[in-house]
């Protein structure tokens, strides 16, 4: 077993319980486990020798389409709600950049998308959700039903127990269409001034071309469009598959920087429609696309530094990569909001993050180390979601503060030692 980035790679025992009795019995017996949604996590956060996966738990239990709530099992997909939502004219209020995750993965990770300082993420439209707790009791959290465990689940990486079902609130749309805006820049800094003086809209994320000595680059911000012609209908866009493993060879420096290179070329400034599939879920075009690393994986360091440490931090941070001599193939830059104060675990923090994608290599684990000590000075945070190699403080989690260590994870029992 694996996550995305086929690193680390482990064997486990994976039980599959058909429903919320066999998952509560599962509980009971089993002195550690973790929950698994559908594998979509980098690092090592649903890892131990004895998984559940949550994948059969898939009933959407109710549709309120008037309202736009939707209740459902956590093993629900994204992609299966978006083809039932977006018809009845309501779309996420927040989503990451797959759609193949689990409504469970969702919580247990607290995903920001592209609108993090207008929307918050997952949990500030989580209603309420049900959790079996180490006894193999089900509880229902909300803001004003066992709230502290509410808040604890909420980006505690499954820690608290195992999501059951959830209720959240959607977002009404009106079109299946973005209105996009590309703006290119010659450098880092360049990146930072776009996104500060087109605040006005709601969704942003820049591509970082890292293999360029000044780091240019081009942020895509969109706005919902507020009329269409006909019905609403999802279009996801037939994706194509990676078949098989890349040898090890294939992504090397020369290869990225060509890739960097001609993802320049096609980024054009300008404003255009783009469908919601083009725009939130790029990379599910490609099936199995983390084959591209090859059989030894990836990895992903995806870190968020505060406002006024941003930009210097960024530079930094780059620097660090520059003279190591690794190459991410993919970095993404997006800017947050502030946090509420409850979100105790989530990722985000006013300011902006970086996401890079590295082919791993022997180097990685040294690189890493460096990235985190520079981090820690620039008093930024790194996203256990993502996180296979970090030092332990990085994520900013105590594990003893989850009280019943029932529920333990590769990436907890590494925090916690």
């Amino acid at each position: 077993m694996a996550g995305w980035a086929n690193y680390p790679v482990i064997k486990a025992n994976v039980y599959e319980p058909q429903n919320a009795a066999e998952l509560s019995a599962l509980v009971r017996e089993q002195e550690q486990l973790i929950a698994r949604g559908n594998g979509k996590s980098y690092g090592d956060a649903s890892l131990a020798p004895v998984m559940v996966s949550t994948l059969s738990l898939s009933n959407i239990l109710d549709f309120d389409a008037e309202n736009g709530i939707i209740t459902c099992e956590s093993g629900v997909l994204l992609s299966n709600l978006l083809r039932l939502m977006i018809p009845a004219g309501w779309f996420f209020p927040v989503t990451p950049g797959i759609k193949a995750i689990t409504v469970g993965g969702t919580i247990a990770s607290d995903v920001h998308g592209k609108n993090h300082p207008v929307a918050g993420c997952f949990s500030n439209h989580l209603m309420s959700l049900t959790l079996v707790t180490a006894d193999g009791n089900v509880l229902t959290c909300s803001r004003t039903e066992n709230p502290d465990l509410f808040w604890q689940t909420c980006g505690g990486m499954g820690w608290t127990g195992v999501i059951l079902s959830a209720s959240f609130q959607l977002m009404r749309i009106k079109s299946t269409q973005m209105w996009q805006k590309t703006v290119r820049a010659s450098d880092l800094s360049g990146l930072f001034r776009a996104f500060e003086a087109h605040q006005d809209w709601p969704y942003a994320a820049a591509w970082v071309d890292c293999t360029h000595a000044r780091r240019r680059g081009a942020v895509y911000f969109a706005r919902h469009m507020e009329t269409q012609d006909g019905p609403l209908v999802f279009e996801e866009k037939k994706s194509k598959n990676i078949p098989f493993f890349a040898p090890s060879w294939f992504l090397n420096p020369l290869s990225i920087r060509a890739h960097n290179y001609f993802y320049n070329r096609k980024s054009v400034d300008g404003e255009r429609a783009v469908d919601l599939d083009h725009y939130f879920y790029p990379l599910d075009a490609l099936q199995n696309w983390n084959r591209f690393y090859g059989r030894r994986g990836l990895v992903q360091y995806q870190f968020c530094l505060p406002e006024a440490k941003a930009e210097e931090g960024m530079h930094k941070m780059l620097e660090i990569i520059e003279k190591s001599g690794e190459t991410p193939f993919l970095s993404v830059l997006k800017r947050h909001g502030e946090r509420p104060p409850e979100a105790i675990h989530s990722f985000p923090i006013k300011g902006y993050s970086l996401a890079l994608d590295f082919p791993r290599t022997a180097g990685m684990p040294a690189l890493v180390k460096q990235l985190d000590e520079c981090l820690l000075r620039y008093e930024g945070k790194i996203y256990l979601t993502k996180d296979a190699l970090s030092r332990p403080e990085m994520g900013r989690v105590n594990p003893a503060t989850f009280g019943e260590q029932k529920f333990c994870s590769l990436l907890k029992t590494r925090i916690a030692h």
